[in-house]
């Protein structure tokens, strides 16, 4: 009797054993998060109701320039947000972008169109094109501290309603991405946001970003979430939830202002009535004609061209057409680059020289002298800069820990702007971080390569506007390929039916061990299961050869 007991607890030990690994191939991996710290998003995740507050609001950007800030019944907007998009309208549907419908995507409807809670964002345009998003202005910002944006998003696109409802054809079909505008500006397309690169996400929620920039002196950034379609399908519709916006590293603390040194009390004065002032009008740009009569102005960090063209009181297409070929698509403007305002309609009547007087002959000329050189010139100024490290991130999160991540040798950096490569460094994994200087203001691309048998953790190209005098730091994550997909996992990819998560292929070193002791768990638990069904049959034998 007791030896049976025995036998069924043994039994049932080694098939309770035999079963843990199994159970643990059912749990659901763990995400990884975008960025740590606090959330820095009103409404991040789309859950409040967009009922609690004017919820129409939309700012429409034309194709021939301009802005304007517009109530249209079938957009939608989540509290905290404004929906924006960019609107060309044309016969052809494949050419023109137009506007899109904005709604709440819900849980119980399709959960898998929601990453979190019961709600995410839904914006869609039906057998037409869309470039559209929504932007949040986030204010009270230290300047000069570095914040990084990202969220998520997965696309529904198709040119018929298929009874799965998932994506078909292309699956860049439509194309993600996420951006800071540092200086705090509403104008998606302005030259001073920084973009991330390109993500696809058909039928899946992945990451999209992050994106990394410097608050500006008025301590407030803009962030943008931006879909853009290629092809006028009967479904674009384009899902986002989980947005988040943090600080990375504290800025410049303000000098404060010492008090100026009180007055010697005196007899007071006779009480005057004091008057409030008003708000001091913002002053209209006074810029120097040129010698031909022509209005310049430089375009300064910020600015875009409808932002100008009010300055100056002028047609958007007037300063298009007096600076043909020098702006880039989508009025693209660069920091320091001069714009022609205006033109005399005249030109300019010409100033009748002197005539040159005739010396006497008794008059000496009078010695002009000559000017000493300055013994102490001021230096040319080192222009902006752009700095660069990259490091083997174990954790495959995107964010660096100096004290467990070392910095990577062999990464290839780039920077290139519109004309082309500018200049290229490679890491020694030493001497990092290592500066881009003397970068003349404008548009840059910061472009990483990863070394052998390593694969980027984040975006592998930055993009960022220098003003004159300025400095950008960036850190490129790198993690190392333990697996390699296999050719059904590729194809399986290309149609746009890819994990949940777009997680770095990269785990880390401290996670391969992780993974060594789980394969070795399920090996155990497989030996341990077939000791249970040896156990098993010869209770059963001895059972059968006992008397009774």
């Amino acid at each position: 009797m007791i030896q049976r007991r025995v036998s069924t607890a043994v039994l049932v030990i080694a098939m309770l054993l035999g079963m843990m690994p199994i159970l643990s191939l059912a749990a659901p991996s763990r995400a990884p998060t975008a960025q740590e710290g606090t959330n820095l998003l009103r409404n991040p995740s789309f859950e409040a109701d967009w009922g609690t507050e004017g919820s129409h609001r939309t700012m429409v950007f034309p194709r021939d320039g301009g802005a304007e800030l517009r109530l249209i019944g079938n957009i939608f907007t989540p509290p905290g947000w404004t929906t924006w998009f960019f609107h060309d309208h044309r016969a052809d549907a494949n050419q023109g972008r137009d506007q899109p419908e904005v709604t709440d995507a819900w849980s119980h409807h399709d959960a898998r169109r929601v990453r979190s809670g019961e709600k995410a964002i839904r914006l869609f345009t039906f057998y037409r094109r869309h470039d559209a998003g929504f932007y949040q202005v986030v204010d009270g910002l230290q300047p000069g501290a570095s914040v990084q944006f990202s969220a998520h998003a997965q696309a529904w696109s198709c040119g018929e309603t298929t009874e799965d409802a998932t994506s078909c054809g292309d699956p860049w079909s439509i194309v993600f991405r996420v951006g800071i505008d540092p200086q705090g500006g509403q104008n998606p397309f302005a030259p001073s946001v920084v973009w991330s690169g390109d993500h696809k996400s058909p039928d899946t929620y992945s990451l999209i970003g992050p994106v990394t920039a410097r608050v500006g002196a008025q301590g407030s950034v803009t962030v943008f979430l931006r879909s853009t379609t290629r092809w006028a399908n009967k479904h674009n519709d384009a899902y986002w939830d989980d947005a988040r916006l943090v600080t990375t590293a504290p800025g410049d603390p303000a000098t404060p202002t010492p008090p100026p040194d009180e007055p010697e009390p005196t007899e007071p004065p006779e009480e005057q009535p004091t008057e409030t002032p008003g708000p001091s009008p913002t002053p209209l740009p006074t810029a120097t004609p040129r010698p031909d009569g022509a209005i310049v102005h430089v375009v300064a960090a910020g600015e875009t061209l409808f932002g100008i063209a009010r300055m100056y009181n002028v047609p958007a297409n007037q300063i298009r057409e007096l600076n043909a070929g020098s702006i880039g698509p989508d009025d693209m403007i660069r920091v320091g680059q001069e714009l022609v305002i205006s033109v005399p309609d005249e030109a300019p009547a010409a100033t009748p020289v002197p005539e040159t007087p005739t010396p006497t002959p008794d008059a000496e000329p009078e010695a002009t002298p000559t000017p000493e050189p300055d013994p102490d010139p001021e230096p040319d100024p080192e222009g902006s800069s752009i700095c660069v490290l990259a490091f083997h991130d174990r954790d495959s999160d995107g964010t660096r820990d100096p004290d467990t991540e070392e910095l990577l040798p062999n990464v290839s950096f780039t920077i290139a702007d519109a004309s082309g490569v500018v200049d290229e460094y490679m890491t020694d994994g030493v001497s990092e971080p290592y500066c881009f200087t003397g970068l003349a203001p404008g548009s840059y691309r910061v472009i990483q390569q990863p070394p052998g048998g390593y694969e980027a953790t984040g975006p592998t190209e930055q993009n960022v506007a220098l003003a004159e005098g300025t400095s950008f730091d960036f850190q490129f994550g790198a993690a190392r390929i333990e697996e390699v997909e296999s050719p059904e996992e590729t194809e399986e990819e290309e149609v746009g039916t890819g994990p949940v998560e777009e997680e770095p292929a990269g785990p880390g070193e401290g996670l391969v061990l992780a993974d060594a002791l789980a394969i070795f768990a399920r090996v155990a638990g497989i030996l341990v299961l077939i000791l249970a069904g040896a156990i098993a049959v010869l209770f059963v034998l001895s059972r059968r050869r006992r008397p009774y």
